[in-house]
């Protein structure tokens, strides 16, 4: 229903009167057009009326029983407001509004006629196939272009009209049929269609809106055929002379024709492309044509090529051409790429290269000088080696690239560039250390740059100027005043029974911010700093103590301000001061001298009322005798445990004979419970000290007496002055070790294994240090304050054994593997190994570092090979020549000629042209006649020639 009211008049305040002739015909006026989906609208109503509701009606004859016709009235549902879009149900109907006022009184319009729906159809179109006169089986043809419209003007929406379909296939000559199932807006040819007859296809269509339906004419008829995809596979087909043979005139005109075929083809839907059986072809086709035609592309390009690149761009190229086999190489047609290829090609002027070759050999072999068993470089500083290294680079760059391997020991150049770079970023990591930074900021800079120069190897180390590390010490030191100021500060926050600070309300949050602060600074600390500082685990347990305390102040601040307040309840104020006491009794010594608050909190106990009901119970004055005593147990501190165990037993005897009456009058018995917990909890820590008094071991003592030290620390004040007495007594009387470490000489003797960044000492010496280390307990192991340097040296010594079993295992049979790790060490590393074993490296080392005339010759051999890349005559003869020199050659020599995969090459291309002679046969069958033609096809230029060479009469 429409909430809204609708005033006839002018929205005055005042109630409208109806008139009593409510219920008369004709009384509202509706306006628009008896139309499906046009809008009526009540556009009158009666005077002074306030309609609030609507209701809109079919007008509906029914058949009475005695046979005559009878009218109702049917609601409209939904049609509560006063406008009604008219809905298709309506068509043909009669209909009017009902408008009720206020008071209940009914208004109705005169009825109106909706039209009919008098429907029309375009004929369907079909869309989706790929070809513009026919389908391809396997293609899914889709209705389109069919529009309903009402001849009477209704505006149909595309929601109200409602289709269905039929297809039909062509029988005979001029008859139809049904296509059975055929019954969506699409329809998929069946891949087998031609088989069974299905060619001509149409479809027509029906439409229903409301109760109205109409029929289309049937649409045209559509083929189904395979001639597109036969005529484009025929024409593919065309594109071989045979397996191995484009039949092409010229590449371009060939590219044209196959952009245009690769159109058709992909014009295709899926389906019909899936008919193509040969596109391989084409697709390969295209392959070959974009495969040529770069080629062709970076031969004309190899003017615009800088001269000392040119060597390895005509290279590539010349690989690129002998990749390719007989069916691509038929794109080159008269073979031009082929000649403007081996036009490009030059061969070394060997005589003067092998002597460039043999100069730059000792130009690299003299970097390097070799001191007490320590290789190093000659140059004294990175940039007078980079020097050397860029000059004999650029005249390795200069010479062919069929020379640039036959240059020997560039692994001396590869690792001089990286110790270059290494040293630079080394030097690079001072940027972050400046003078201008707080002294933990250089000290942590400097911890990094440290870190990395104990990294560097001893070549490295050497190209480091002493500058350097002067700035290095300097960064390292800068945290020594810092160090002493936060020492003394600690020193003032710490004490052993008490905290030196004397906190107050003012003054408190100031305390937390200055530990807060002392913590802080320590963490920022590098480890070594660190260490220098004392008390700091003290300074960590204070902050805690800190948070423990401010908790307890809260609870007796919050207690007192209940005291000031008029009305509150006694029991309140008796659970509030119980709570804040108990919180205050579990405290340490050292955190109940922070709770400021304390002095007044305990003077200031709650009073309690005692009710009685009028009776005073007889033993009233034994209640309060024990009340007073009870009240002594608040001060713990003026009884020894002994005391206090008697009292409280005392106590306890006489509160259980109090009558119940009596009892109510015990009003501290709190203290009573609390005072037999501390007992409780003392004894407890007794069984502890007697377990560690009986101990006999001195060490087993000594750590069941760090255990018992935890365990007195966590005690609250009341308990820690409880059991002071024996507590005492185990630590004035604990067993003396005499074989206790002495952490102090430890200490020293790891600060003293390393001197200049090399270790002073043995592996055996270190390994020792390490033992002694791990024998300490955990306490101990945090006094050795020179730990990072025991710990470093650890993992150098591992290291160094790793390494040295490689030496051991691959020294004889293959000392590069072993000169390679040596490489690898730190300066610290090295100086763990004796000297003659570091002297015997450097021997086979320097070694290693030797021309060899007889494999710069062999090289020119292999060179000869080869003629602007086509094989030379005789080619198997030469090659068995050269072969047996090679083999002849010692391993080292055979790394100097890095040409040898050219040897190789002619070897393999040897064995493949004589696996296709093999296949070949004068008077053959045709099969065998294939496999040979197949097998011959997929030669390169440069294996083609040399079969043609080698077996002239075959063809």
């Amino acid at each position: 229903m429409n909430k809204k009211l609708f005033l006839t008049a002018a929205a005055i305040p005042v109630a409208l009167i109806v008139p009593t002739v409510a219920g008369a015909a004709e009384t509202v006026i509706i306006t628009g057009q008896n139309i499906v989906n046009e809008t009526l609208t009540v556009d009158k109503l009666p005077e002074n009326t306030v309609v609030n509701a609507y209701q809109w009606y079919y007008l509906e004859k029914i058949d009475g029983e005695d046979g005559s016709k009878n009218t109702t009235n049917k609601p409209i549902s939904g049609a509560t407001s006063s406008t009604l879009k008219v809905p298709v149900e309506a068509a043909g109907k009669s209909i009017f509004v009902e408008a009720t006022t206020t008071d209940g009184k009914k208004f109705q319009s005169e009825t109106r006629k909706i039209n009919q729906l008098d429907l029309e159809i375009t004929a369907p179109t079909l869309e989706g196939y790929s070809a513009s006169d026919f389908v391809a089986p396997g293609e899914t043809v889709k209705v389109a272009g069919v529009t309903v419209t009402d001849k009477a003007g209704a505006k149909l929406q595309s929601g109200q009209i409602t289709y269905s379909y039929q297809w039909f296939y062509k029988l005979g000559d001029s008859s139809f049929t049904i296509i059975e199932g055929a019954a969506g807006g699409t329809y998929t040819i069946p891949k087998d269609a031609i088989e069974k007859g299905i060619k001509d296809i149409i479809v027509k269509v029906k439409a229903q809106v409301g109760t109205a339906f109409v029929e289309s004419d049937f649409s045209t008829a559509i083929t189904v055929s395979k001639e597109p995809t036969d005529t484009l596979m025929n024409d593919i087909k065309a594109l071989l002379v045979h397996d191995n043979q484009y039949n092409v005139s010229s590449l371009e005109s060939f590219k044209g024709q196959l952009t245009a075929l690769e159109s058709k083809y992909q014009a295709l839907s899926v389906p019909a492309k899936a008919n193509v059986s040969n596109y391989e072809v084409l697709k390969r086709a295209l392959a070959d044509v974009e495969l040529v035609s770069k080629l062709e592309e970076k031969v004309d390009k190899i003017k615009d090529v800088n001269e000392k690149d040119r060597p390895k761009y005509i290279q590539e190229i010349e690989e690129a051409y002998n990749k390719l086999d007989q069916l691509q190489r038929s794109l080159d047609v008269n073979d031009t790429l082929y000649t403007n290829i081996k036009d490009l090609l030059n061969e070394p002027n060997d005589l003067e290269e092998i002597t460039e070759v043999r100069r730059l050999n000792q130009a690299i072999v003299h970097l390097l000088s070799y001191e007490n068993s320590l290789a190093q470089y000659v140059p004294s500083d990175k940039d007078a080696l980079q020097t050397l290294v860029t000059s004999i680079e650029a005249d390795i760059a200069k010479l062919s690239q069929n020379y640039r391997g036959a240059i020997q020991n560039q692994t001396i150049l590869t690792e001089a560039k990286a110790d270059i770079k290494k040293v630079e970023q080394f030097i690079k990591s001072f940027d972050k250390l400046s003078p201008n930074n707080t002294p933990n900021k250089q000290v942590t800079a400097a911890k990094s740059i440290r870190s990395a120069y104990e990294k560097l190897t001893y070549k490295q180390l050497k190209l480091v100027s002493d500058t350097y590390l002067q700035r290095l010490t300097v960064a390292e030191s800068a945290e020594e005043s810092q160090i002493a100021a936060l020492n003394h500060d600690i020193d003032s926050y710490i004490g052993d029974d008490i905290y030196p600070i004397n906190p107050s309300a003012s003054s408190w949050q100031s305390h937390v911010n200055n530990v807060n602060r002392m913590i802080k600074e320590y963490k920022s600390l590098t480890k070594a700093s660190a260490a220098q500082i004392i008390g700091y685990d003290d300074l960590v347990t204070l902050q805690k103590d800190l948070k423990t305390a401010e908790k307890v102040i809260k609870d007796m601040d919050a207690y007192q301000k209940l005291m000031g307040i008029t009305g509150v309840k006694e029991s309140k104020l008796t659970s509030s001061y119980s709570s804040a006491l108990k919180a205050y009794n579990k405290l340490t010594t050292l955190q109940q001298s922070l709770v400021y608050n304390a002095d007044d909190f305990l003077l200031n106990t709650p009073k309690v009322s005692i009710d009685d009901n009028g009776k005073v119970p007889a033993d009233k004055a034994a209640a309060e005798a024990l009340k007073a005593n009870i009240a002594k147990l608040a001060n713990v501190t003026t009884f020894t445990f002994k005391q206090l165990e008697s009292a409280v037993d005392t106590a306890s005897e006489s509160y259980k004979a109090l009558s119940s009456g009596g009892r109510k009058y015990v009003t501290n018995y709190y203290l009573l419970t609390a005072a037999k917990k501390d007992i409780s909890g003392v004894k407890s820590f007794h069984k502890k000290v007697q377990t560690a008094r009986e101990e006999t071991d001195a060490a087993k003592q000594a750590k069941k007496i760090e255990t018992v030290q935890k365990a007195y620390a966590k005690l609250p004040a009341n308990q820690q002055h409880l059991a002071k007495e024996q507590y005492e007594a185990l630590l004035n009387n604990q067993i003396i070790d005499e074989n206790a470490p002495n952490i102090t000489q430890l200490n020293n003797e790891i600060a003293i294994i390393v001197s200049n960044e090399l270790y002073t000492v043995s592996m055996e010496k270190i390994q020792n240090l390490s033992t002694q280390y791990s024998s300490l307990s955990s306490s101990d192991k945090k006094l050795i304050t020179n730990y990072d340097i025991l710990k470093a040296a650890i993992a150098d010594v591992k290291k160094v054994e790793s390494f040295m079993k490689t030496y051991e295992k691959s020294f004889s049979s293959n000392p590069s593997t072993v000169i390679k790790a040596f490489e690898k060490l730190t300066s610290k590393q090295v100086s763990l190994i004796d000297a003659g074993t570091r002297q015997l490296i450097m021997e086979k080392q320097q070694g290693q570092q030797q021309t060899n005339e007889n494999a710069l010759m062999l090289i020119e051999s292999i060179n000869s090979l080869l003629v602007k890349g086509e094989y030379v005559d005789g080619l198997e003869d030469k090659v068995k020549e050269i072969r047996a020199k090679y083999d002849e050659l010692s391993a080292t020599d055979k790394k100097i000629v890095k040409n040898y995969s050219k040897l190789t090459q002619a070897e393999n291309d040897l064995k493949k042209v004589a696996e296709v002679h093999a296949l070949y046969k004068a008077d053959g069958d045709d099969a065998a006649r294939k496999a040979w033609q197949t097998a011959y096809g997929k030669l390169s230029k440069k294996l083609e020639l040399l079969y043609t060479k080698m077996y002239p009469t075959e063809k």
